[in-house]
């Protein structure tokens, strides 16, 4: 009776859809700073750029409606100088920078000057605003000019963005950085993101790649697929070569993307969604037959490159970290990918050997994870169908069959499969369904 209750907690807990996990609509919108650093002889200068709607706390003086006192701002904008100081870290070869302020300003909504470094400066230094301008409380920009005190223009620096923590990753600052010896860079940086080196040496990109890769695959779809596609067997060697072959194939379509391979092919993402969701249905019907370890190395290849071409958005927007050392931050987000695959595996395998063995029992507790899964995945089928055919009905013949040459190495893998030894066949735990239909011929 014991597993038969844990097996209704579990459909209870865990069958929900996708689209009630996570519902993010009451967070803030995107709130975006912008800012320039650009190091000159034995200092270092920060133009930035606040939204006037994250200053609320300070409590700015005001007259009539809401209108900000322009006359009574100085004293004010000094102590939000030096907190964006303190909250836009920046160091210099390991050591924390003070800064210094040296321009404090209001500015209208409609104010571009922050488009290049050069127009930026001539405004933070220039005329202010009139003091009866009209300009309510959150509709304009609060513009800083800091300097540090530098030993050396070709010092190795890095910055850090604590600015509304409350916000996380929110809140981006769009940073440009001038160094004095290459070209410029531009950055979108997270709230939240820790110190980020503005000119990375080798060793930093790859292991900020090392850990974002590391990271990647933990998602609730992943895991739903690799549960569902390791329940019904025991032999973890097995299942290694598996996910090993998994994880080359989709290092193998990863590169492809990040180098450019398929380059505006914008249904990938769409295309992956689908591909698990419809995978994790099949897998968890098979399961509750005669599972094949044979075929799932060849449903699992397929996933892997088709995978590749989802982790390829992450990478995307991790680029611009690699500095002048995109094939190490390449290789060292392969490396992090693969690490989390069979972390993930272990993990995987650890709970369903308890699940299954320990609590609900072999044949139903397969029933029971299967059953949780399936409908699971039904569920991210239903929502995600109509993006996938909307994605799908925009390909054009030329996107299809780059996809199509770029899963090929799937297929052969997959067909590779069926030159390998017996002893790979590892025996599935015994199914209810194959019991009764047993039981039905007999």
């Amino acid at each position: 009776m014991r597993r038969y209750l844990w097996s209704i907690a579990l459909l209870a807990v865990l069958s929900l859809p996708r689209n009630a996990i996570g519902n993010g609509a009451d967070l803030p919108a995107e709130v975006v700073l912008r800012g320039f650093v650009k190091p000159e002889a034995d200092h270092l200068r920060l133009l930035v750029r606040v939204p006037l709607d994250l200053l609320a706390s300070f409590g700015l003086p005001k007259r009539g409606p809401g209108y900000l006192d322009l006359a009574r701002m100085d004293d004010r904008l000094k102590e939000v100088a030096v907190a964006a100081g303190r909250q836009i870290e920046v160091r210099a070869d390991g050591a924390v920078l003070v800064p210094v302020p040296r321009q404090a300003r209001i500015s209208v909504l409609s104010d571009r000057s922050f488009a290049s470094y050069a127009t930026a400066r001539a405004h933070v230094e220039g005329p202010r605003l009139p003091l009866d301008t009209d300009l309510f409380w959150n509709q304009g920009f609060f513009d800083a000019e800091l300097e540090y005190p530098v030993s050396s223009e070709r010092s190795h620096f890095s910055i850090r963005v604590n600015v509304a923590p409350e916000l996380g990753r929110r809140l981006k600052l769009r940073l440009e950085y001038l160094p004095a010896n290459g070209p410029a860079r531009s950055y979108v940086l997270p709230g939240g993101s820790g110190w980020i080196a503005l000119d990375p040496r080798w060793h930093e990109a790859a292991w900020l790649f090392l850990k974002a890769g590391f990271t990647s695959p933990f998602a609730i779809d992943r895991a739903a697929f690799l549960l569902c596609l390791i329940a019904p067997f025991r032999q973890f060697r097995a299942l290694l070569a598996l996910v090993a072959v998994l994880t080359a194939l989709q290092a193998l379509t990863l590169t492809a993307t990040s180098l450019g391979a398929l380059a505006g092919v914008r249904w990938l993402a769409a295309l992956y969604d689908g591909s698990v969701a419809a995978v994790v249905v099949l897998l968890a019907i098979g399961n509750l037959a005669a599972p094949s370890l044979r075929w799932r190395l060849i449903i699992g290849a397929v996933i892997g490159a088709i995978g590749g071409f989802g982790l390829g958005r992450l990478l995307d927007d991790a680029w611009q970290f690699a500095g002048t050392h995109p094939g190490a931050s390449l290789v060292a987000f392969n490396v992090g990918a693969a690490l989390a695959e069979v972390v993930s595996l272990a993990l995987a395998f650890a709970v369903l050997r308890w699940l299954v063995d320990g609590v609900l029992g072999p044949s139903l507790g397969v029933v029971v994870i299967s059953a949780i899964l399936g409908h699971t995945g039904w569920h991210w089928i239903l929502d995600g169908s109509h993006e996938l055919g909307h994605q799908l009905g925009h390909a054009t013949a030329s996107e299809l069959v780059s996809v199509t040459l770029w899963l090929l190495p799937a297929l052969l893998a997959g067909a590779a499969a069926g030159f390998l030894p017996k002893r790979f066949d590892a025996p599935p735990v015994p199914s209810l369904l194959a019991g009764l239909l047993q039981r039905m011929r007999d």
